[in-house]
Formats: C-alpha cells, sequence, structure tokens
C-alpha cells in the first residue's frame, strides 16, 4: 500500500474551482454584528433591574450567555479562512487538489493525472500546474520561499517536470 504524500498550502484566494470565503460586505456585518452582540451580553449586565431576583439573575445570566456565545460565533465567520492542500498519489500516480472545510471536513476539488500535467511554474507566490495547450490544470498560491522549496521537493519527488 503507498502512502499519499500531502504539501498542505494555506489559501483563501485565487485557486481555480474554489470558493474565496465569505465577501468582504458579509464579513464586515458579522464582525459588526458579532461585537454587537458581545457587548450587548455584557452591558445586559449594567442595566438595573427591579429587584435582584434569583429568577431575573438566571434569564440575564442566560441571555448574556447566548448573545456573547452568538457574538464570538459571528465573528469567526470573518475570520475563518478556507485552506487547501495538494496531495500526491504515486500509487495511482494523482495530484489532486482538496478543500478544507469547516469542522475538520474536507473535499476533493480536482483531480489530475500525472500524464496531464506537462510542466510546473512554481515562484513564491503561486503553484501553476500546466497541460501540453499551456492551460492552467490547478494554480494555488504559495506563502513564501520556503513553501516554494517544500513544493519543489514534494514535485521532484513525484518526478513531475519543475519550471
Amino acid at each position: 500500500m503507498a502512502v499519499a504524500q500531502s504539501m498542505k498550502i494555506t489559501a483563501d484566494t485565487t485557486a481555480h474551482g474554489i470558493a474565496r470565503g465569505h465577501s468582504t460586505p458579509v464579513r464586515a456585518a458579522s464582525v459588526f454584528f458579532g461585537f454587537a452582540f458581545i457587548w450587548a451580553g455584557a452591558g445586559l449586565w449594567m442595566v438595573p433591574g427591579l429587584d435582584l431576583e434569583p429568577s431575573i439573575l438566571l434569564a440575564k445570566m442566560f441571555v448574556s450567555v447566548l448573545l456573547v456565545t452568538g457574538g464570538v460565533g459571528m465573528t469567526q465567520i470573518a475570520t475563518e479562512r478556507p485552506h487547501c492542500e495538494l496531495q500526491f498519489d504515486p500509487k495511482h500516480r494523482q495530484a489532486r487538489l482538496i478543500e478544507g472545510l469547516p469542522r475538520g471536513r474536507s473535499h476533493v476539488v480536482k483531480t489530475v493525472n500525472y500524464e496531464d500535467i506537462a510542466r510546473v511554474n512554481v515562484s513564491d507566490a503561486d503553484l501553476v500546474m500546466l497541460n501540453d495547450e499551456g492551460k492552467i490544470l490547478v494554480e494555488l498560491p504559495l506563502d513564501g520561499p520556503h513553501a516554494r522549496l517544500d513544493a519543489i521537493a514534494h514535485l521532484r519527488s513525484q518526478s513531475l517536470q519543475v519550471a
């Protein structure tokens, strides 16, 4: 049984066929309402009650925990970034582009056979796999020179042409 080698590339933009995450207005709204919920949950304790009965304190505690939890969840929407992983399967001679989803799930976005890859261009900014006609098969952003060297090492271990 062959073990698949993987190269993890965190990306939140430009990969073909991969969602870019939430749009800017959605992220801005989630940050705004998230912090508003957090402040409302904390501010609920600043509002004086008629009297400090246990039932009123329990209701305040329940509502404030609910507001703060919702606010933290909404702010997480704005900071969540999808990530990609390029896995090499030497047994099947395939490269698989895998998108990470929330809660630890993932799915295969694209599968490319080694025979379809004519050339791979690797720079500090991105990795691009091209076919014989020069059409882009896979494009992934890289995080600088260290990621570039790691990508080149993985590609050479699979006997793929690196340019």
